[in-house]
């Protein structure tokens, strides 16, 4: 007969078995999670002096980029909500543009003819949207759909020929639509007046996005996700302002304005879209290396990552075509990362920056 203290000892051993194999088949149907991302990257001056104002040491460059959003995010099985405030900036510009807008802001003759142009895209913005993923036995598909109300915003483009020669020559045209007017005036362009009471006080934003992953083998995983795949920003009959300018002595411009500048500040219908943002991925286990490809318009970032095991966590050291250097930081559901090109801040000018954490249920 068994006794009862070896019955009682055999259970206990049973129920923990049973236990710890419940807890490794547990299959968690929804999660929570909170993020911040942000890709940024300026040719001319660090991040820095884009945002308080250039130093006169400025390089050539042609772009200036930057995309950040905070995201909070609910998932049940297939489908997810997110709610986004979103930042993003994107200006283009010729190399000449750079150098005639140094000499405006800081007083300088302009030693040689130079051809202008900048094209700007920058809002502000708060979302809310959904997604829902397809999945197979290797592999899933999950498009997304997402409404913005507009809370700040510029777009335009300024196109020119500067003239060398003693003072200010140039010959320039100007498409600016805005919720507040911000355009320098170089002490030439006539000041802006708005005419109240005309623009829309509500503007709105739709973008749809798709990403996917495919594990083609027990060592590799893909995934590729297009941001803003297709997307309509729509400022209805939106603050703007027109301007055909000719300063100085022109002798080829590029509108006609009678030897001085021309104009309409009244309101216009502005319906515009911004580039789709590619980021493609490969995680190879074995060796725990990750490599991504960044692409915006012009702004293109491939960085590889090769993870160590850290106490509890893991350590990513990373390093990109962007000669930025970094690391990441892995535990549990958190994630952190900082890469930039530079120690000192206040010179950044190629960032990443990454914040996460997630919670399973």
């Amino acid at each position: 007969m068994i006794k009862p203290r070896v019955v009682a000892i055999l259970s206990a051993v049973l129920a923990s078995t049973t236990s710890a194999a419940a807890e490794q088949n547990i299959k968690h149907t929804g999660n929570m999670s909170f993020s911040l991302s942000a890709e940024a990257s300026s040719e001319p001056v660090p991040i820095d002096q884009m945002i308080e104002g250039w130093e006169q040491d400025a390089d050539p460059g042609e772009y200036a980029y930057a995309d950040m959003s905070l995201v909070a995010s609910a998932s049940y099985q297939n489908f997810t909500l997110n709610a986004e405030r979103r930042w993003f900036y994107s200006l283009k510009f010729s190399p000449d543009t750079t150098a005639v807008y140094l000499d405006a802001e800081f007083g300088i003759e302009t030693q040689q003819d130079r051809d202008l142009n900048l094209v700007a895209k920058v809002f502000q913005a708060r979302g809310i949207g959904g997604s829902y993923r397809f999945e197979g036995e290797n592999w899933s598909v999950s498009p997304a759909f997402m409404v913005y109300k507009l809370i700040h915003y510029q777009f335009g483009s300024f196109v020119g020929r500067s003239f060398a020669d003693e003072g200010s020559n140039f010959s320039a045209s100007l498409s600016y639509y805005f919720d507040e007017y911000r355009f320098p005036s170089f002490d030439t362009l006539p000041e802006y007046e708005d005419p109240q009471g005309t623009a829309s006080q509500d503007w709105f934003g739709y973008s749809a996005s798709v990403s996917g992953n495919w594990s083609p083998t027990e060592e590799l995983d893909l995934a590729l996700q297009v941001k803003d795949l297709w997307n309509l920003l729509d400022m209805g009959n939106s603050g703007h302002r027109s301007i055909c300018a000719e300063v100085g002595e022109v002798t080829d411009p590029v509108c006609s304005s009678g030897g001085a500048a021309s104009g309409d500040d009244n309101p216009k219908v502005l319906e515009t879209s911004i580039k789709s943002t590619v980021i493609a991925n490969a995680v190879y286990k074995p060796l725990d290396v990750y490599v991504q490809y960044y692409w915006h318009d012009v702004y293109r970032n491939l960085s590889i990552e090769k993870r160590y095991p850290f106490g509890n966590a893991q350590l990513g050291l990373v390093g990109t075509s962007k000669r930025q250097l970094g690391a990441a930081l892995y535990w549990q559901g958190l994630s952190a990362s900082y890469i930039v090109d530079d120690l000192n801040i206040k010179q950044v000018r190629d960032a990443r920056i990454g914040l996460s954490y997630q919670y399973l249920w």
